[in-house]
């Protein structure tokens, strides 16, 4: 019973350690619910089926029933052994983590070749420290022991130094964002270059080949493995800039669309100002005799252009009156809480295109609401502990589509070239350390924004 145990947590070592290297991209990936849980299941799966291989296997040698494999043979079925634990890491990611199959992919395939990379570095590290170019049977087979001890130092130090660098160099939405079908070029990649080598390697120092060129191998193996994570990464940050640059254009895109509508609002306060010079004309040739109504009728003309809110800040008075004037027009109340001067962390151009956006946004959706008491749109900005909150809350009707990754879908025909005014606002906030939110609820579009102290 005991070589069984041995080998069953020789087995489930492996797992540990590759788990281990998937958890260094995982780990920033939305988990679901019951994680732990989950986690335990996965634990509990990987045992037993390590305890049937074992105990099957050694059952099976035993009686006959299989034969001793040659070294070609017994390399092609860890080849495949390996490459079947790593097709069951991506479900394994699948099933903890809310993520698509290419993310999954992307984290199994690069976080196996950095587990094969610490593992040859710690072949490494033995086989210089020892002279030998394999490893003593005895040593593999203590469970506490130099060798082992080698292997895990290495293993921890070398994954506590990868997560710290993928922290900062892979982000959760960058990682949601991976649906390149390379990843499956990646996969073969892993499977055939860093595992397929890596066994290679351990045959050859088993045949009894020179010290220098099992050193020369492992070296050789570790740019491999380092090669692999560099593309993988380079694939990443290719498809962030890809995904920068079309929503760049977008951007762009809007920021013109603004533009047309401030001019459009402009003719029309331009015609507003013909008419009222044509109705003073009439009432001056009609003499002094003034009627009430018609004085009331130029008044409420006049309200239309003094309902600007004045806030304290030159770029949040501009967006406000353009759209006051423009809800005046369409029916829509426009209710206003702002401190502008919290504001003014922020350029003019950014405040200008955040509320425009804001506001575009909510008038649109109001516009299809028939029902007059809920033609309403309420905007808040104060400043709160040294934080600048945003607070934007409109009516809709019908429901809103969501995004897998959890953004609001436009209701436009055109896709592809709406749906970019959220994500306007996201990254204006992400460049003031910020964080923006939406949320619909009992037919209320909710949109808040928090800015931290300056």
């Amino acid at each position: 019973m005991a070589p069984y145990i041995h080998e069953v947590a020789s087995c489930l070592e492996v797992v540990v350690r590759t788990g281990m290297g998937i958890a260094v991209f995982a780990s920033v990936l939305e988990p679901r619910e019951h994680l732990w849980r989950r986690l335990a299941l996965i634990a509990l799966a990987c045992m037993a089926a390590a305890a049937a291989l074992v105990f099957a296997t050694n059952s099976l040698i035993g009686a006959g029933s299989l034969p001793l494999l040659s070294p070609a043979a017994s390399a092609a079925a860890m080849l495949a052994a390996f490459s079947a634990l790593l097709v069951a890491c991506v479900f394994a990611v699948q099933w903890l983590f809310d993520c698509t199959p290419w993310t999954a992919l992307f984290c199994c395939s690069a976080g196996y070749a950095i587990q094969n990379l610490f593992s040859g570095l710690a072949e490494l590290v033995w086989i210089c420290a020892t002279g030998s170019p394999e490893v003593d049977p005895a040593e593999k087979a203590a469970f506490i022991g130099p060798y082992q001890c080698t292997v895990w130092i290495t293993a921890i130090a070398g994954f506590a130094a990868a997560w710290l660098i993928a922290r900062r160099m892979a982000d959760r939405r960058g990682l949601e964002m991976v649906s390149d079908r390379t990843m499956l070029v990646m996969m073969a990649v892993v499977i055939l270059m860093i595992i397929g080598f890596d066994i290679l390697i351990k045959s050859l120092c088993a045949t009894g080949i020179a010290l220098p060129y099992a050193i020369l191998l492992r070296l050789v193996h570790g740019m491999c493995c380092i090669f692999t994570i560099w593309m993988e990464y380079e694939l990443l940050v290719n498809r962030h800039l890809e995904i920068e640059r079309t929503t760049t254009e977008r951007l762009i895109a809007e920021r013109e669309r603004q533009y047309q509508l401030s001019r459009e609002n402009i003719d029309a306060i331009n015609i507003k100002c013909h008419d009222l010079r044509h109705q003073i004309r009439q009432l001056a040739q009609g003499g002094a005799a003034v009627s009430h109504e018609a004085l009331d009728d130029i008044a409420r003309e006049v309200d239309v252009y003094d309902s600007a809110v004045h806030t304290g800040n030159e770029a949040l008075y501009t967006i406000l009156t353009e759209k006051c004037l423009l809800c005046q027009s369409e029916s829509i109340t426009l209710s206003v809480v702002a401190d502008g001067a919290a504001l003014s962390f922020m350029e003019a151009a950014d405040i200008y295109s955040f509320f425009g956006n804001a506001l575009d946004n909510a008038i649109e959706a109001v516009r299809k609401v028939d029902d007059p008491g809920r033609r309403s749109i309420s905007l808040v900005v104060r400043k709160t502990a040294g934080a600048v909150s945003v607070h934007v809350e409109n009516y809709f009707e019908g429901t809103l589509a969501h995004r897998k990754d959890g953004t609001i879908e436009t209701s436009k025909a055109d896709k592809s070239s709406h749906g970019f005014g959220i994500r306007s606002m996201e990254l204006t906030a992400e460049r003031y350390g910020g964080a923006l939110s939406t949320k619909a609820e009992d037919g209320i579009f909710h949109v808040n924004a928090l800015f931290p102290p300056e």
